[in-house]
């Protein structure tokens, strides 16, 4: 009896270490989870707060402002019936752009924005592969931009890589998709980007010209090779224009560069399903550098 009563007591006495230990623990946990909770809330209130102040010209843009400077086509506003020939040619662009140029569209979306119709405006996950790219100073196939945030970009902002300017396209860009339809949104971006150079070393801009300059035809002529050249251009321009700064044709090594993109295009193509494997592999041997315009 004597030895049960004193094993009892010793357990006894363990079981109220362990509590006591158990205790002190609990208490510093909660402790600790309290000060982390404050913390958190601190830095959240101090990124909101940081956040709204560098995002205040953005924020507080009026619809109408904003809507007018995203649409701006340079050149647009030069055009009236006294000039029926500019009127013309303004309005065959914007036509073949609304209807025709599936193709174009199809490759851009495949290549650049494949949830292009899908989101409004940007892409969480692009946005964290470009920050984490950022941090860590790589680079990969992949940007962290939308169309709608290219077009912001283009309109309305500068190229500086800081934060302060990214703020303000993530709120620009949510904003445009409520303003802006997305045919607006694909419409004016493909009227206003660069295509690099055409046959004259002049510098061009907008899918019309570029269809024009380079294949001699309207948007609405193109087939899936040419769109996908095209839209391949984009990347970087002046880097993949099949012509020189005197309008010259490049070497066949240097015109390959571009071929090589526009590969890739198609192939994205392919595996969004905007195209059928008879048509990649049609596009694939259709030969471009003999449909370029030349002097």
């Amino acid at each position: 009896m004597t030895h049960q009563r004193v094993d009892s007591q010793y357990q006894s006495s363990r079981f109220d270490k362990f509590e006591n230990i158990y205790k002190k623990l609990k208490h510093i946990f909660i402790g600790l989870f309290a000060i982390l909770t404050c913390t958190s809330v601190i830095i959240l209130a101090i990124t909101v707060f940081y956040f709204q102040s560098i995002t205040k010209e953005a924020i507080h843009m009026s619809d109408d402002d904003l809507r007018l400077k995203l649409l701006y086509i340079p050149g647009s506003q030069d055009i009236d019936y006294d000039n029926k020939h500019i009127l013309t040619e303004y309005n065959e662009s914007m036509n073949t752009l609304i209807v025709g140029p599936k193709n174009v569209i199809k490759a851009l979306t495949a290549s650049e924005d494949s949830l292009f119709f899908r989101h409004n405006g940007i892409l969480p996950k692009a946005l964290i592969r470009a920050v984490g790219q950022d941090v860590f100073n790589t680079e990969t196939a992949t940007g962290g931009s939308t169309i709608t945030q290219q077009l912001v970009k283009n309109q309305l902002l500068s190229n500086e890589k800081t934060y302060n300017r990214k703020a303000n396209e993530l709120v620009l860009s949510m904003r445009a998709e409520k303003l802006l339809t997305k045919d607006e949104i694909i419409y004016t971006y493909l009227n206003i980007v660069p295509f690099g150079r055409d046959y004259n070393g002049s510098n061009i801009s907008g899918i019309a010209s570029a269809s024009y300059s380079l294949f001699g035809k309207p948007t609405s002529d193109l087939n899936i090779a040419e769109s996908a050249y095209l839209v391949g251009l984009l990347q970087s321009p002046y880097f993949y224009t099949p012509y020189e700064e005197n309008g010259t044709l490049k070497s066949n090594a240097e015109i390959q560069v571009g071929l090589d993109r526009q590969h890739y295009v198609l192939k994205r193509m392919l595996v969004e399903r905007k195209i059928t494997e008879y048509d990649y592999k049609r596009a694939e041997k259709f030969n471009i550098p003999q449909h370029l315009l030349s002097k």
